[in-house]
């Protein structure tokens, strides 16, 4: 498949580093943007949608396990359960095995607004990446799921080829 033309104003992302972190940068912000200019009728932002999907898939999950499953830090984690439960989406109770803990959970509401966000976006997904064939879909996938296993190494070169 031949790629359209890419955004130059750094280089050529194809051989240069900087332009390619441009570039997926770029499809991040418009996709995310696009995204929550979606979920606002549902009251909520991608963000709060990542949190709501862990719970509604985890259960009830400690506020330090929810922020290791969506790698947030703690401030932003707090920040968005602030958020959810003044919105009344989900409810943070001191866990019974541990009072120092939070026990975190979906509320009615909350689980009923996630199914309608979530069915949204699966439309969004399929203007965004509908015309991709599924084995390309595949390839990103996995070239996206690599690249985010090699970040959480320890820093060393890599080759192309490994």
């Amino acid at each position: 498949m031949q790629p359209p033309e890419t955004p130059s104003i750094l280089g050529d992302p194809r051989g240069d580093d900087l332009a390619l972190g441009f570039l997926l940068a770029t499809a991040h912000f418009h996709s995310r943007q696009k995204l929550n200019d979606r979920l606002q009728p549902f009251g909520i932002e991608v963000r709060h949608l990542g949190v709501l999907s862990a719970l509604d898939r985890h259960g009830p999950t400690s506020q330090r396990q929810l922020s290791e499953l969506l790698d947030l830090d703690k401030s932003a984690m707090v920040r968005i359960m602030d958020e959810l439960e003044r919105s009344g989406l989900a409810t943070r109770r001191r866990a019974a095995h541990d009072r120092r803990a939070y026990a975190i959970e979906l509320t009615g509401e909350g689980r009923a607004r996630l199914h309608s966000a979530q069915a949204e976006a699966s439309v969004v997904g399929e203007e965004i990446f509908g015309w991709l064939r599924p084995a390309d879909r595949e390839r990103l996938v996995g070239l996206l799921a690599e690249l985010v296993a090699r970040m959480d190494r320890p820093t060393e070169i890599q080759s192309g080829g490994s």
